[in-house]
């Protein structure tokens, strides 16, 4: 069996020479030229300097079926008609694509060939000066170390603007030697030899001068003619001895090359570019597709560009929008939404189909979170989100089992249903890994639940019994899920009691109920800590101070105004004195805290400015909102134990 890839090493220059002959390109998915020039000529140094430059992965192309479009090197050679026309007679496809390597090659091209308007050149005189410093090596041990070890070649590149006589600067004392010149080693070589014999008969010339200093006018003394002999004899040693061998470095660099066979799939490239890749920027599923589908007269890129234009709450998905587009194309086609499998599962023919169904039921799934579940996508990010993982999942269940129906009890009861699945998924961490695998199982559940005319019956087993530590930081799903629970409830602000606090209102954050800056100084007190930073560090590991138990919303302005630095008891008291400071006005604060799941029992805590006392009784406060409001069956007050461990 052949290989699917094979490892080896590409002459460097041969490479370059390849891109302008278009055996080199790009797929069509490729990223913009991003580089800037300090990563250009850190780039430089360690091709000259023998280092090692990372691997570069190519995909061989079959001439008679390509399995990708292709796009060329558009910053090196500009063309208005990048793309392949797959209904031309002559393909002409080149050898390989490039994927994984578009930076360095394309700045590699562009020091070697220069751009439009610039060219880059190698300082020769700090190159010089640096090799006199060191005694100046001569035979080639020496001057290996010296170009690895004691060569700062960063310091030296230089760009400058293109002129019609890029070699002026070379021959001239500047001594900038174009890295044009690199195109071609014979071209090199005669340059530099004609710099060379050029300073060979200055050096005859001088030695003609000072030989008969008597009988000529000379304009320059003995000791300057001397000085002169000597220092372009130095420039002669170091035109024949270190220059070729710097320059030698990039002719002969070896490119660490993985070339993907022809006869692998699609998803094994997919596989194989996450697996190499040294750029940090993985391939994705989506990527893929639109060099894949290209071929096909789909353009991908358009279709979801347009996408985000008509439907922005789809582009709140935490920031892969595009993978839970495909992965909803791949439930609704009832193909693996495994996100290595997209490219290959995805056919041209169900985006032509079932495209701009999924976009429909995928945005009312956003809806339909933000309606009902409190998710917030709305302000343009999900960090308020339990799990956009559960979307492609829901936008599939909504095709075949509606929400908005007219039938109001049903109606209901898939909004229960709805809300049970969406906060048991966020407490339980349902979506934290193998998201992929568990689309599938959930999707055939939640068909079957929703289908059902009541809410325990085919109910899926895992929403039975959930746990979840809820005393946790908002950043988490937990968290999250507590804070989609705070925004559905859509409580009045503590002190503009006429006036929503949520997420979706401008002007108010979640902030914490016990201040930092005043439980700070309690601690400071309580345990003689004198140090600031100590008991902050006190607070986040004793109290977990930041726990989304110890937060709601509220009106930037009550924040600052009213809570500022002061322990709960202190600023509740004013809110009762506000509303009158009769019993009846105690009772409106506290009614106004339980829109905050905060109930008599929490609320008594904060007035004795409890701590402890007060997370404990949040904690069932919000536990009970999770199992009336969201709908969880049962809310376990201890992890389940498996019975098999006894």
């Amino acid at each position: 069996m052949a290989l699917t890839t094979e490892s080896k090493d590409l002459n460097l220059s041969d490479v370059i020479d390849g891109i302008f002959d278009g055996d080199y390109q790009l797929p069509e998915f490729q990223r913009d030229y991003v580089w800037k020039d300090s990563n250009i000529k850190s780039l430089f140094e360690s091709v000259l300097s023998s280092h090692p430059i990372g691997t570069v992965l190519l995909l061989e192309i079959e001439k008679e079926n390509p399995l990708m479009a292709w796009t060329s090197f558009s910053e090196i050679i500009p063309t208005d008609n990048r793309t392949l026309d797959y209904e031309g007679e002559d393909k002409n496809p080149p050898q390989y694509l490039v994927l994984d390597g578009q930076q360095r090659l394309t700045s590699l091209s562009h020091l070697t060939r220069g751009t439009n308007n610039h060219i880059w050149y190698l300082d020769l005189n700090g190159v010089k000066q640096r090799w006199e410093e060191v005694e100046a090596p001569s035979n080639k041990e020496e001057i290996k170390n010296f170009i690895e070890q004691e060569l700062d070649v960063f310091a030296f590149i230089k760009k400058k603007k293109r002129t019609d006589d890029p070699l002026k600067d070379f021959r001239s004392k500047a001594k900038l030697l174009p890295l044009t010149l690199l195109k071609d080693r014979n071209t090199l070589t005669k340059a530099i030899t004609d710099v060379r014999d050029a300073i060979s008969e200055k050096i005859h010339e001088k030695n003609y001068e000072l030989k008969n200093y008597e009988k000529l006018t000379v304009k320059e003394s003995k000791e300057e003619l001397e000085e002169i002999i000597k220092e372009e004899g130095k420039w002669k040693t170091f035109l024949a001895e270190l220059l070729p061998f710097i320059l030698d470095n990039y002719f002969d660099f070896k490119l660490p090359t993985v070339v993907v066979s022809k006869k692998m799939g699609i998803s094994g490239v997919c596989k194989v570019f996450t697996k190499i890749n040294t750029t940090g920027i993985q391939l994705g599923a989506f990527d893929l597709l639109v060099a894949v589908l290209y071929p096909k007269r789909i353009s991908l890129k358009q279709m979801f560009d347009e996408v985000i234009s008509n439907y922005p709450l789809v582009d709140s998905l935490d920031g892969k929008p595009k993978r839970y587009l495909l992965q909803t194309l791949a439930l609704y086609n009832k193909v693996s939404p495994k996100t290595s499998h997209l490219p290959e599962s995805l056919k041209a023919e169900m985006f032509d189909e079932g495209w701009n169904i999924c976009v429909k039921n995928l945005n009312e799934a956003c809806e339909q979170l933000d309606r009902n579940c409190g998710s917030a996508l709305i302000t343009g990010s999900e960090k308020y989100l339990a799990y956009s993982p559960l979307l492609p999942i829901i936008a599939n269940v909504i095709n075949e089992h509606p929400l908005d129906v007219k039938d109001h009890n049903l109606r209901l009861m898939r909004l229960d249903k709805l809300r049970a699945w969406y906060f048991g998924a966020g407490i339980s961490s349902r979506y934290g890994e193998g998201s992929d695998n568990k689309q599938v199982k959930d999707l055939a559940e939640m068909k079957r639940w929703f289908s059902s005319p009541s809410f325990k019956e085919e109910m899926p087993t895992w929403l039975n019994n959930i746990y979840g530590e809820i005393n946790t930081s908002k950043s988490g799903a937990v968290g999250k899920t507590i804070v989609s629970l705070y925004n559905l409830k859509r409580a009045k602000d503590i002190y503009i009691d006429n006036l929503e606090v949520c997420a979706e209102v401008n002007g108010c954050d979640l902030h914490h109920i016990f201040p930092k800056a005043a439980m700070r100084k309690k601690v400071m007190e309580e345990n003689g800590i004198r140090d600031k930073s100590m008991a902050d560090k006190f607070l986040k590991t004793q109290h977990n101070i930041d726990s989304v138990l110890n937060q709601t919303w509220l009106l930037s302005s009550t924040n600052r105004d009213i809570i500022s630095d002061r322990m709960p008891s202190d600023y509740i008291r004013e809110l009762i004195q506000k509303n009158g400071g009769s019993r009846n006005a105690e009772q409106k604060v506290r009614d106004l805290f339980k829109q905050h799941c905060i109930n008599d029992s929490a609320f008594d805590k904060l007035m004795n400015d409890d701590y402890f006392g007060f997370i404990d009784e949040r904690k069932k406060s919000v536990q009970f909102e999770l199992t009336t409001t969201c709908k969880i069956p049962n809310f376990l007050e201890s992890e389940p134990v498996d019975d098999l461990l006894f």
